[in-house]
């Protein structure tokens, strides 16, 4: 990088005293100073916005009143753009009804017809979050199989905040030994893996369950292969729609990829970021967690106070009417690779396609850094986004282009890529970011130790 290149980069960057300062107060009230852990202080550069204070379409504005352009969509939760107006009318018109009652409301049956009609499936559950369903589909397996075992992809970072999941992870402190022993992992993509599983716990799996993909296609028939490997066994299968569903087609990926599960949850982008999770399937089995027949064992599947609130059922009808026709979904997936075209562009004229690349579906892609020896490296991806982000686009790692992003926000990225490639090239110049990297590198949410 010449004088020149780094006294106009000096002068263009935001700056984020007052975002340093709102974190370090919020961990002084909240561990880990957010309800997420992804979003904590490890997993951002230091130089990063923080006490967000307002988000419109693509961007959002933080505690120092810098405006960002956003990529990151709340967790992948916002579909349609920040504080989307259409969603937000829907929002206040029945909260002026009052939200929660003691019985069922008008809007718990809208919603349900709005949501099964969408996804083709028999009944559903709603909650406010996804691990509610998850365990609730987990639940819902062992009851209609009467076996206690769980199989996950190793692949696959995250299903729930319980303990049948968490204890499969790095983060298994605080977990009693006796609820890690019915979660048995294996390789997603990998059949085979999986017959191994089953093999090893010979009628004891009730369930597998795993995202239908994460960035990446899986190998040809792989997830009707599972499907019929589970049933053979006499398990169930479940699709985790979390975060490709109304992303990689309508409902989600499994219908893009021709595929069908028993059970199927969803959540984030169902309510354009408000708080709606639903869990969802085949009426048999969904049905054993409802009132008959009489004499039947009765499953304690779902009982949440607020699974029908006004707030997230009115944003998730508005959001699904929204998505229904599929022409967002392409829209989405145009601006990606209009995204993807032109940041693989400045990656080129820099000279660093080596060390930088972006993979994914068009409507959920993924960076990679590499460092010197051309692996993953943490130091160099948290100088690289650092950079970014100082130039006015918030990044974590992953995109997802909603229907608010446009030629302006590509524009503004592309113009940040191609302020952060010269810093990233003058780190690999000289095989360390010291002098560079400002803080600590960014570490994984699942790790042994703080």
């Amino acid at each position: 990088m010449t004088t020149e290149d780094r006294g106009r980069n000096e002068m263009t960057r935001l700056q984020f005293e007052k975002s340093k300062a709102f974190g370090r107060r919020i961990e002084q009230l909240i561990p880990g100073g957010s309800h997420t852990y992804s979003r904590g202080r490890d997993r951002f550069p230091a130089e990063s916005p923080n006490g967000i204070v307002r988000g419109k379409g693509p961007r959002i504005w933080d505690a120092d009143g810098n405006c960002l352009v956003d990529w990151a969509m709340g967790l992948t939760a916002v579909s349609l753009g920040h504080a989307d107006d259409a969603v937000d009318r829907a929002v206040c018109a029945a909260i002026k009804d009052g939200v929660i009652f003691q019985r069922s409301s008008q809007l718990e049956l809208v919603a349900a017809e709005a949501f099964l009609s969408l996804t083709g499936t028999d009944m559903v559950k709603f909650a406010r979050h996804g691990s509610a369903v998850t365990t609730a589909a987990v639940k819902l397996a062992r009851g209609f199989t009467r076996r206690a075992g769980v199989a996950v992809p190793k692949e696959h970072p995250f299903f729930s905040y319980d303990d049948w999941f968490i204890g499969t992870t790095a983060c298994d402190f605080g977990i009693p030994d006796e609820a890690k022993l019915h979660t048995w992992q294996f390789s997603y993509g990998d059949v085979a893996s999986l017959h191994d599983v089953f093999r090893a716990h010979p009628g004891e799996i009730a369930c597998v369950i795993m995202e239908p993909v994460k960035f990446e296609p899986p190998p040809d028939g792989y997830l009707q292969e599972v499907r019929a490997l589970c049933h053979r066994e006499g398990a169930l299968f479940i699709l985790d729609e979390m975060v490709t569903g109304l992303k990689l087609g309508v409902p989600g990926a499994a219908a893009t990829l021709k595929a069908e599960a028993d059970l199927y949850t969803y959540g984030k982008g169902i309510a354009n970021g408000y708080a709606n999770a639903a869990l969802t399937g085949r009426g048999d089995v969904m049905s054993i967690g409802g009132l008959e027949p009489a004499g039947a064992p009765k499953l304690f599947l779902l009982s949440t106070t607020h699974g029908g609130e006004s707030v997230g059922l009115a944003a998730t009808i508005a959001t699904l009417q929204r998505f229904a026709d599929g022409m967002i979904v392409r829209q989405t997936a145009q601006t990606g690779e209009l995204l993807r075209d032109r940041l693989q562009s400045v990656i080129r004229r820099h000279g660093l396609d080596a060390h930088l690349r972006i993979y994914g579906y068009p409507a959920l892609m993924a960076l990679e850094v590499r460092g010197p020896d051309g692996r993953p490296n943490a130091a160099f991806q948290t100088l690289f986004l650092q950079e970014v982000i100082a130039h006015g686009v918030l990044l974590q790692g992953i995109f997802v282009p909603t229907p608010s992003h446009g030629e302006a926000e590509i524009a503004a990225t592309e113009q940040a890529f191609d302020a952060a490639c010269p810093v990233l090239a003058q780190a690999l110049a000289q095989n360390t970011t010291d002098g560079l990297l400002i803080g600590p590198p960014m570490r994984p949410v699942f790790r042994k130790h703080l």
